[in-house]
């Protein structure tokens, strides 16, 4: 995202959000007030990284702070679908009256990431959206597609989502719980509602970018809190995925991942 908003010359302005609650809708008011926005990129629901869902009250907030300023959002749901509880939470777009909201999703989370197919309620900027799509992608690959609506048409999806959403839980649930018993003392975790991220804060002391080439010298792959931010933030900060199936590779690797940090604060 960070990427996108540079390529088109423009400037990603980052709004305070709580672990839990989600973004402050105060504190856009006020930016707002002295600087003009131009869109909104706001992820509400399992937020990457930290993994939280906005309040109803908090979202219909947002939804009609953007009504009064006239205000594009853009919502990123690329994780609704993989909510770990008993139904899915509302989003923006459900309050949306005035189609400033767009609405994003894709099957690359819930079914492969090799089949790149997404989708759009782009409101009142669908004429835009359809010529931007146009200018940069022409078309996406239609057996792709085709293949995603076969089998969308043969009921295997919901079946395929609550056993995605059970595995997500419990990999999330151990993950967890190895991050707090094998990283340094001090260490803190989020607790995902959905999706399959996990945000580490760590010790001041450790670098997170330090912490990124020493895991991936030894083939751990994590993500750096600096990709999170414009700014020289959350450098103690990683995020991990447990996406993969659970196995004792994966576990050791987190492990491994613990006593490199502890490694940094020597």
């Amino acid at each position: 995202m960070l990427h996108a908003i540079e390529r088109m010359g423009m400037r990603a302005i980052e709004i305070p959000t709580h672990p839990e609650l989600g973004l402050d809708v105060d504190a856009l008011a006020r930016i707002a007030a002295t600087q003009p926005i131009a869109a909104c990129m706001v992820m509400p629901n399992f937020h990457n990284p930290l993994g939280f869902v906005m309040p109803d009250e908090r979202k219909r907030a947002l939804v009609e702070l953007a009504a009064r300023l006239d205000m594009p959002l853009i919502e990123n749901g690329v994780y609704n679908e993989l909510y770990y509880g008993d139904a899915p939470p509302r989003t923006l777009k459900s309050y949306d009256r005035q189609g400033l909201v767009l609405h994003c999703g894709t099957f690359s989370k819930t079914l492969t990431s090799i089949y790149r197919i997404g989708w759009a309620l782009p409101g009142r900027y669908r004429d835009q959206v359809e010529k931007l799509k146009f200018l940069n992608t022409l078309t996406t690959p239609p057996l792709p597609q085709v293949a995603i609506a076969r089998f969308l048409e043969r009921d295997g999806y919901e079946a395929h989502l609550r056993r995605l959403r059970k595995a997500y839980a419990q990999q999330g649930s151990l993950m967890r719980a190895i991050v707090l018993r094998f990283f340094p003392a001090g260490t803190r975790a989020s607790t995902p509602q959905g999706g399959y991220v996990l945000w580490i804060e760590l010790p001041e002391a450790v670098d997170a970018m330090r912490l990124y080439e020493l895991a991936l010298a030894r083939g751990i792959t994590i993500g750096p809190g600096y990709m999170f931010s414009v700014s020289n933030s959350y450098r103690h900060f990683i995020r991990l995925n447990y996406s993969t199936p659970w196995s004792p590779a994966i576990e050791q690797a987190v492990i491994t991942v613990g006593k490199l940090a502890a490694d940094c604060l020597r």
